[in-house]
C-alpha cells in the first residue's frame, strides 16, 4: 500500500483585529470534544442573550499546548462584533491587528501536526515569535461525516 504525503505551504496575511467571547480552560485531550460541544452552545446562547452579532465561524484559542501531560490551556472562542457586556465565566478577548500565518486543513482534527510543523518551521525560518496559535472551523462533525471535508484554517498570530 502507498503513503500519501500531503504538503502544506504556509502563507502570510494580516491579520485584522478581531474580538471574541470565549470560555477558558485547562482541558485534557480526551475531554475536548465534551468541553466544545458544551461550551460553543452556551456561547452562541450568550451572543443572542446580548444582542451581538457573531460574524465568523467558530474557533478555538491556544494558550499552551503540553504533549506530555496531554492537556491544553484553551478557549472556545466566537469572533463577535458589539458590546460585549461582562458576563460570569466569560471573557472578551481581542486580538489586535498583526501579521499571521496560515494552513487552510482539510481532515481529521487529529492529523494536523504535518500542517502545524510547516506553520512552525516557517515561523522559525522567518525569524517569526508566535503569539497566538487559532483554529476556525468551517464543519459540523454532527451534520457532516466525511472528515476530509472538515476544513480547518489553522492561524499562527506572529511578531
Amino acid at each position: 500500500m502507498e503513503t500519501i504525503t500531503v504538503k502544506y505551504r504556509a502563507r502570510e496575511m494580516a491579520w485584522p483585529e478581531k474580538q471574541f467571547l470565549t470560555k477558558r480552560a485547562r482541558i485534557s485531550f480526551d475531554k475536548l470534544t465534551d468541553f466544545f460541544s458544551k461550551n460553543y452552545s452556551v456561547l452562541y446562547k450568550m451572543i443572542r442573550e446580548n444582542s451581538l452579532q457573531a460574524n465568523e465561524a467558530p474557533c478555538t484559542i491556544y494558550y499552551s499546548v503540553d504533549e506530555a501531560k496531554k492537556e491544553a490551556d484553551l478557549a472556545a472562542a466566537i469572533p463577535v462584533y458589539g458590546e460585549l457586556k461582562k458576563t460570569e465565566g466569560f471573557e472578551k478577548v481581542v486580538i489586535p491587528a498583526s501579521k499571521a500565518l496560515y494552513i487552510n486543513y482539510y481532515g481529521s482534527c487529529d492529523d494536523m501536526k504535518p500542517a502545524y510543523d510547516e506553520l512552525e518551521k516557517y515561523a522559525r525560518e522567518h525569524g517569526l515569535k508566535k503569539k497566538w496559535m487559532i483554529e476556525q472551523y468551517f464543519f459540523d462533525p454532527a451534520v457532516e461525516k466525511d472528515s476530509s471535508k472538515w476544513r480547518t484554517d489553522i492561524y499562527f498570530v506572529v511578531e
